[in-house]
């Protein structure tokens, strides 16, 4: 027997075995169920039977008067507003509009849920987010100092390898505005450019493991500023160096322990043989076209030379001297008419010499390399 047989939005349930009912009341009851007829009371039962359905499929917790009419139904009917031929739309708004939805707060409820859930997954992955970028800082930071801690001998590798404090009554109050003597001592040579390493020199013609106070050099510089936030570098008359004017500075790692200011710039460099190239002792010139000329005003990172407590010479500086580390080189590559060679007749060109003097590969170097620290030992 189907009681719900008016309405086919509802499943059909198996009717409980007949019950013999032998009281006035029950018969009344039994017509009633016979005729299809619903007592008030019986909906508004169904309804929150219901109610609780539904309302623990969207919220998780049923309501209190759910769970009263459940217990005290001992015959087990309900419906869901999930069944029938409802639509979604019509099902959603057949919860959220039910008053007891309503009256106990269960979208407030929900929306707060889910609020709290996305502020705990946002705040994870912000927390990530900065984590990793610290890490990368860190990291990167570590490859900078690690880079800056190798240092060789050779040529044009090496750099300082600790920051220092510097009082700042060394440091001129529009610094690195002005005149600066870089006192510097020759720390490599190489002359495989040439067939005849006597054609290529460096002054002051002696390293500095061979005589500290006799490798000495300083090179005395002026910077200025053409505008705002730019520098430009000059050289002073310098007989052993390569002479240049108003040449731009770059500013490489800033905010980095190896800050520093860069120049590069091409010329010819001119050298007096160390000895005679020739048969006859003549007086000798030599060319090598091309030649680099680069520099590094480091900033932060300490220098260690001179060492006037070891008796090192101070290099006499004509201006105040650079109070951070520095590094110059000149350097040139083998190649075609490097070196060209010329007699000299009363301090004029003469005879181009050819005997003894063969070009090399371009891979071949020429070099002299400056600098005012020590390579650390281990």
């Amino acid at each position: 027997m189907d009681i719900w047989g008016k309405s086919k939005k509802h499943q059909q349930i198996v009717e409980p075995p007949e019950k013999r009912i032998s009281t006035p009341a029950g018969q009344r009851l039994s017509v009633i169920l016979e005729n299809g007829d619903t007592p008030r009371t019986t909906k508004t039962r169904d309804s929150r039977i219901s109610m609780r359905k539904s309302t623990t499929l969207g919220l998780g917790d049923a309501p209190r008067e759910s769970i009263e009419d459940q217990s005290n139904n001992s015959s087990g009917y309900s419906y869901s507003v999930w069944s029938g031929e409802n639509t979604a739309g019509e099902k959603f708004g057949a919860i959220r509009n039910h008053k007891q939805v309503v009256k106990r707060g269960g979208w407030k409820r929900l929306a707060l849920i889910i609020a709290v859930i996305l502020a705990i997954i946002i705040a994870v992955a912000v927390g990530v987010a900065v984590g990793l970028k610290k890490k990368h800082s860190s990291s990167k930071h570590s490859d900078s100092q690690g880079s800056a801690s190798v240092v060789s001998g050779a040529a044009y590798t090496g750099s300082p390898t600790a920051t220092v404090s510097i009082s700042p009554t060394l440091i001129p109050s529009n610094f690195p505005l002005g005149s600066y003597s870089m006192v510097t001592f020759l720390d490599t040579v190489q002359a495989n450019c040439t067939s005849n390493a006597a054609t290529w020199t460096c002054y002051p013609y002696t390293i500095f493991n061979s005589d500290p106070n006799k490798a000495v050099a300083t090179f005395n510089w002026i910077i200025s500023s053409p505008s705002t936030g730019k520098y430009q570098i000059s050289s002073t008359e310098n007989p052993f160096s390569i002479s240049f004017t108003n040449q731009d500075l770059e500013l490489l790692d800033k905010g980095q322990d190896t800050e520093r200011y860069h120049f590069q710039l091409t010329q010819t460099k001119t050298v007096s043989p160390s000895s005679s190239v020739t048969s006859d002792n003549a007086a000798v010139e030599c060319n090598f076209e091309g030649t680099s000329l680069q520099a590094f005003l480091y900033t932060k990172m300490g220098k260690s030379y001179p060492d006037t407590s070891k008796g090192e010479t101070s290099g006499n500086p004509s201006f105040p001297v650079w109070p951070f580390a520095v590094r110059v080189e000149q350097a040139v590559g083998g190649g075609q008419d490097i070196p060209t060679c010329y007699k000299l007749n009363n301090g004029s060109k003469g005879e181009k010499i050819t005997d003894g003097i063969s070009s090399q590969d371009a891979g071949s170097l020429c070099s002299c390399l400056y600098k005012n620290w020590r390579t650390p030992t281990h």
